[in-house]
This record gives C-alpha cells, sequence and structure tokens, in this order.
C-alpha cells in the first residue's frame, strides 16, 4: 500500500504529483528545520537536499526530531538523511555537511530548488542566504527565533517587518539588516508574541535560548506547510 495514500485523500493524485515532485533545500535540521524536514517527508516530497554542519548534541534530545540518544555525535545530516529513508526508502535525499555562508552559497543554486527554507540561527549567513535567494528569484522562506517559550500559540508566518515589537532579537536585528540590504518583504516565521524568558550562560559558556519539545517543531511543521501550500 502506498504511504502517501491518506495525504491523496486530502488534496488529490494530480496535485499531489505535481507538489511531491518539486526539490526543496533545507538548510539547517535541528530544531525548526528537522521538524519541516520531517513535514515534507512524511507528506511525500521526493527530491530534499539539506545543509547543516553540526553532530547530535545530548542537548538537542529535548527538542530536536532526529535527535536520540543512539546517534550522540553523528552528524546531522547523515542521521537526518537516514531518518527520512526510514519513512519513505524511495526519496531522493542529498546531503551537504557544511556550514552555509556567502562564499558556499552556489551550492543551493545549483540545486535548483523551487524552494528553500532557512531554518538557521547564524544572523550573518541567515542574511547572505536570504539575500541570494532573492537575487537568484528563488522562494525561501525563513524562521525566526523560537527559543525562550513554552507557549506555542502565536506563530505566524507573514512579511519580516510584522514581527516589529514581538521582543525577539533575532527578529529585530534581521529586519534592520535586510533593509539595509534593500530586502523587504521577507516571508518568515515569528511569534507575535514576546519570549517567556531570558538567554541564559548554558554549561559550555555560550549565550543561549532555552528551549523545549514544542514551540521548535509547531513551527517547522508551519513552515513545511507553508512551502506545500505555495507549490500547490
Amino acid at each position: 500500500m502506498d504511504f502517501s495514500q491518506r495525504t491523496k485523500m486530502v488534496i488529490g493524485e494530480d496535485p499531489f504529483e505535481k507538489v511531491t515532485n518539486k526539490k526543496i533545500c533545507v538548510v539547517g535540521v535541528g530544531g525548526v528545520g528537522g521538524a519541516a524536514l520531517e513535514g515534507l517527508v512524511r507528506f511525500g516530497i521526493k527530491n530534499i537536499t539539506i545543509f547543516d554542519f553540526d553532530t547530535v548534541d545530548i542537548t538537542n534530545l529535548n527538542r530536536q526530531i532526529i535527535s536520540t540518544r543512539d546517534v550522540l555525535g553523528q552528524k546531522k545530516t547523515q542521521v537526518a538523511a537516514l531518518r527520512a529513508k526510514s519513512i519513505n526508502p524511495d526519496i531522493n535525499i542529498k546531503t551537504f555537511d557544511v556550514f552555509i555562508e556567502k562564499d558556499n552559497l552556489q551550492l543551493i543554486k545549483n540545486e535548483k530548488p523551487d524552494y528553500v527554507i532557512d531554518a538557521i540561527d547564524s544572523v550573518k549567513a541567515k542574511l547572505d542566504l536570504i539575500e541570494f535567494c532573492h537575487k537568484e528569484n528563488i522562494p525561501v522562506i525563513s524562521s525566526m527565533g523560537t527559543g525562550n517559550r513554552l507557549n506555542c500559540t502565536g506563530f505566524v508566518i507573514d512579511k519580516v517587518e510584522k514581527a516589529a515589537g514581538n521582543g525577539c532579537g533575532l527578529s529585530k536585528v534581521m529586519r534592520q539588516e535586510l533593509k539595509k540590504r534593500g530586502i523587504t518583504g521577507h516571508t518568515s516565521l515569528f511569534n507575535t508574541r514576546p519570549p517567556e524568558s531570558k538567554a541564559v550562560n548554558s554549561a559550555n559558556g555560550r549565550n543561549a535560548p532555552g528551549s523545549c519539545p514544542f514551540a521548535p517543531n509547531v513551527a517547522g511543521l508551519m513552515v513545511a506547510q507553508y512551502v506545500i501550500s505555495q507549490l500547490l
């Protein structure tokens, strides 16, 4: 039996075939990106390319859907690809174990994606990726901050300018820096409510946001659903 049978019942056979043959790039497969990837794979998307340079850490276990104790220390791209294959053995999933930055953005273009999901948390890399996609006319959606939240309500997808006043530091910086680069109206997922706590120093000394299982995974699934709806 086709594992996508129930999905086809929702949208119809022809639209399903149309959208699942598209190619999507997911940049970052941590909390938000991993959940977005999960949604795309279970929906039936056949061609996905993922980019990430990190390994699975014990601190990922509380929220990142690709992480289990069995894969601690392994490359996230490898773990994510194996998980995708375990759901759909016929998927064409390509991996790049790299940190996406200005010097290697051509890798994105070479994939000829129909959509790019930006789920990275480095401001500079995020800005460079968004600017590149806008210049190359590649549809792209970005996730803003999902940390320091227990409550999932308030997440929306809209122009990043609409995030003003929501208390998200990442949203604020991105609005300011994108404006400097002449980019307005960039599609983003963000929360309309302020964070519930502040970033604190983690065990490794980094000023890291708190996290829980709920917000990143809800955000990732919302992003995946949005991309599917746009491709349909």
